[in-house]
């Protein structure tokens, strides 16, 4: 399986349908074992930061970059809500409606995560200009 946007959007959907609260290490962890990353394909940098961090830590990963920005983009469709008081701390837990989603079959769930998605960022770049 490709890892893509919507498929690590749909792994990420999938490691917090427990409806409980995790956070961004663990969802991550989770995230690599949904795609069976081997220990190489986890501790892959993007080189282009590479040549900025003299200390490789786990945040500094392709996969946990790949998580993080699905996190930010499914927060932003309302498929993730935030542990009260901790805004963008890395705690936070699926919705109503990322519950809903999940209950649909796969197909069905790419086209909307894909549609959401794609609405929020068409708004978000039409209010840049």
């Amino acid at each position: 399986m490709e890892r893509n946007d919507i498929n690590i959007s749909i792994a990420l959907l999938d490691s917090l349908k427990n409806a409980e609260y995790h956070t961004i290490t663990a969802t991550t962890l989770s995230v690599g074992k949904y795609f069976h990353l081997t220990k190489s394909e986890m501790n892959e940098i993007y080189y282009s930061r590479k040549s900025n961090v003299k200390d490789y830590t786990f945040s500094n990963k392709k996969i946990y970059t790949q998580v993080q920005l699905a996190v930010t983009k499914l927060r932003k469709a309302k498929f993730l809500k935030d542990f009260h008081g901790t805004k963008n701390k890395g705690i936070f837990a699926i919705t109503n409606k990322g519950s809903i989603l999940l209950t649909k079959n796969p197909s069905e769930i790419k086209k909307i995560v894909n549609s959401e998605l794609k609405k929020y960022y068409k708004k978000r770049k039409s209010t840049k200009n």
